[in-house]
């Protein structure tokens, strides 16, 4: 009888890449660099790069390598040391992003629900 393997213990902790070459001539990460950290940042460059001409025209010269490498590293660091309560990170920005454009609707069976958040709560006074 043939055991099937669970892949779910493989996958549970991220792929990370702790050296880039051989030799003296490569790089050593002592902590290792996630995969999914590089592919979030290259998206953001792209996003970046599809609004570089509204962004070259506040943003002064001397800042732009640094602008073009560092804030798309942080926000993808960022991305993905954030909580996720065990989603995906596609499925965590996407409900994310619902949530921030309709946070004060909620939906049962397709039909939104009035949710009576203007009442204010009140208290007994305290008798001793």
């Amino acid at each position: 009888m043939r055991r099937s393997y669970s892949y779910r213990k493989m996958w549970r902790y991220p792929i990370k890449v702790y050296s880039l070459g051989k030799g003296d001539r490569g790089l050593v990460f002592s902590k290792g660099i996630e995969i999914r950290q590089i592919v979030v940042a290259l998206l953001i460059l792209g996003i970046l790069l599809l609004f570089r001409n509204t962004l070259s025209s506040f943003l002064p010269s001397s800042l732009t390598l640094a602008f073009y490498t560092v804030v798309p590293w942080m926000t993808s660091g960022l991305l993905c040391r954030a909580r996720m309560d065990g989603k995906r990170l596609d499925r965590f920005l996407t409900g994310l992003f619902r949530y921030s454009i309709h946070k004060r609707e909620s939906y049962c069976s397709g039909r939104r629900v009035d949710s009576n958040y203007s009442v204010s709560t009140r208290y007994e006074p305290f008798k001793s």
